[in-house]
């Protein structure tokens, strides 16, 4: 069983169980399974040790989950892009 502070996780591609210690939260990982790149979630009502984007570094407004910078989002690790015709 993780220790309490252990944030608890699964990889949103392979769905790998994960942990990490709770001063991680927000950072950017590579799942050991599937080498995909992963955020660790900020647990809910606290806030990362850092208010930056994890890919970029630009600061985040509270509760938000993508950079508007760089298209990084937090949930899922990815960088997400649109295409405007």
């Amino acid at each position: 069983m993780p220790e309490a502070e252990d944030i608890e996780f699964s990889c949103p591609r392979c769905n790998q169980s994960l942990e990490a210690p709770s001063d991680m939260a927000g950072e950017t990982i590579e799942c050991p399974a599937c080498e995909q790149a992963i955020a660790i979630p900020v647990p809910a009502g606290t806030v990362a040790a850092e208010a930056g984007c994890p890919s970029c570094g630009e600061a985040l407004a509270p509760g938000s989950v993508l950079c508007v910078s760089c298209g990084f989002h937090t949930g899922t690790g990815q960088h997400i892009s649109t295409e405007l015709s």
